[in-house]
Formats: structure tokens, C-alpha cells, sequence
């Protein structure tokens, strides 16, 4: 039976080039994301990347939603299981990564902005892990990727320069959340032991996506040492897809450093 996964954050970035690998690997696929008109600071539509994948002879099912909803969160499981009957491989790649939010520093950081971030980096994951729960606990088990960052490690409290991108410095906000994304999955994750359902982060590493490739554009700001959004993909599809997810469980893997090692 040919396995099913959702994937969100799907119109762009890492989520578009995991939906593409996991298509050329015979997975069914659910599309999320927000995006169905294009803007100049954030390229790339649901529409386009369901488009690129029937091009490549997939049938994609798009389902247009703000994972900050939970009623957008339930419509998203209850499409995949209406369609397709299950869910095996969930990947919770959408992120609020975007907006002077991210930049937001004491004391200037509303209780709003701190919320909007759990409710996307965290609680979302969380409500979607727990949506799809029963239909792999049936099927046997299961694949949970969550991306996850750098920012959420913790740094020396000492005099900062100006980010390596030359971009301002990340609030408190984004960091946080993305530090508790990681301990819940490894909790999940001990959970999914008996069920055989793996439940893993994944760092992606510095990543140009579409949007940061415009907003270097914009501001002027010189392009560092980033990787294409291709990379940190094919780590994810290869944990969606490989013969022994459970290897992994519990753990943050290093997008680059699986790919570089596996010669993925």
C-alpha cells in the first residue's frame, strides 16, 4: 500500500523540495501552507508546488490553512484521512520565521508576537502529531519529522556583533520555541516506542530559502554561507522513507551532516 504524508509549509523552501523527493518516492501527498497568491518577500504558492509535482506525474492534495488555527490544523488530518484513508510520515515544516517578530527584542516583545510563535513552532506540531496519532498506531507505525533550528541552542552571554548574516539578531521569541519543539519530540518520541513510530528533529542548517533569497535582495545584505533548500530535503525524505526510522527517534539530526554522510 503506498504510504501517505502530509507536509506543511509546502508552497515553498524545504517543505516544497521534501513534497518533490517524497512524489519521486511514490508517496501520496498532502500539501498545507498559507500561501495561494504570490508576494515579492515570500515567492512561491501551494498552487505552484502542486503544479511541479503533476508534472512529474503526482497528485497532490492541497489544502490552503494557517497551522496557528486549530480548526485549519483538524481540516488538514481529517483531508488526508477522508482522501486517502491514513497518514504515515508527517512532516511539520511550517514555521513562524518571518515579520519584525523574529527581530523582536525585551522589552519591546508583546505576550501577541511570544504566543504567535509557540502557537505555529510548537503547539501546531503538537496538535498534528496528535491528529495523526491513531492512524499510524493502526497502520503500525510511522514517520514524524519537525524542523527544527540552531537558534534554539544556547549561546556564552557576552557581547554580540551583528549576526553572521548580516541581518539584526534574532529575539527571544523564535529561539525559545524552536528549543521547546526540540524537548517535546523527545518526549513524543518515547511514546512512539511501542507503536514503532518514529518522531524526529531536524536542524536544516542556514538555509536560502525563496524569502531569505529576497530579503538578502532587499536589504542589500551579502548572501553567506548558506545551503539550497534541497539538502536539508533530502535528509527528511530519507528519514520518511528509509528502512529503519527508529534508528533515529528522540534525536536532532543535522540535515547537512546526514546528507554528507550518507552521500544522499
Amino acid at each position: 500500500m503506498e504510504r501517505v504524508a502530509i507536509v506543511t509549509g509546502a508552497s515553498r523552501g524545504i517543505g516544497k523540495q521534501t513534497a518533490l523527493l517524497l512524489a519521486e518516492r511514490g508517496v501520496q501527498l498532502v500539501l498545507a501552507a498559507r500561501t495561494e497568491l504570490e508576494r515579492p518577500s515570500t515567492p512561491g504558492t501551494l498552487g505552484q508546488t502542486a503544479d511541479e509535482l503533476q508534472a512529474v506525474g503526482a497528485d497532490p492534495v492541497v489544502v490552503r490553512a494557517d497551522v496557528g488555527v486549530q480548526a485549519d490544523l483538524d481540516r488538514i488530518v481529517a483531508t488526508a484521512l477522508d482522501r486517502f484513508g491514513r497518514v504515515d510520515i508527517l512532516v511539520n515544516n511550517a514555521a513562524y520565521t518571518v515579520g519584525r517578530t523574529l527581530f523582536t527584542h525585551v522589552p519591546d516583545l508583546t505576550r501577541e508576537q511570544w504566543e504567535k510563535h509557540f502557537a505555529v513552532n510548537v503547539t501546531a506540531p503538537l496538535m498534528l502529531i496528535q491528529g495523526c496519532w491513531p492512524s499510524m498506531v493502526a497502520n503500525g507505525g510511522g514517520v514524524v519529522v519537525n524542523l527544527t533550528s540552531g537558534a534554539s541552542l544556547l549561546r556564552p552571554v557576552a557581547p554580540q556583533p551583528v549576526g553572521s548574516t548580516g541581518l539584526p539578531e534574532n529575539g527571544p521569541a523564535y529561539g525559545a520555541s524552536k528549543a521547546a519543539l526540540n524537548r517535546m519530540v523527545n518526549v513524543i518520541a518515547q511514546e512512539g516506542l511501542p507503536h514503532r513510530i518514529a518522531v524526529v528533529c531536524v536542524d536544516p542548517g542556514f538555509v536560502l530559502t525563496e524569502t531569505m533569497a529576497a530579503t538578502f535582495a532587499r536589504t542589500g545584505v551579502q548572501e553567506t554561507a548558506t545551503i539550497p533548500p534541497s539538502v536539508p530535503a533530502q535528509a527528511i525524505a530519507h528519514l520518511c522513507t528509509c528502512e529503519e526510522p527508529m534508528r533515529y527517534t528522540g534525536q536532532i539530526v543535522s540535515g547537512p551532516e546526514l546528507v554528507e554522510r550518507l552521500a544522499l
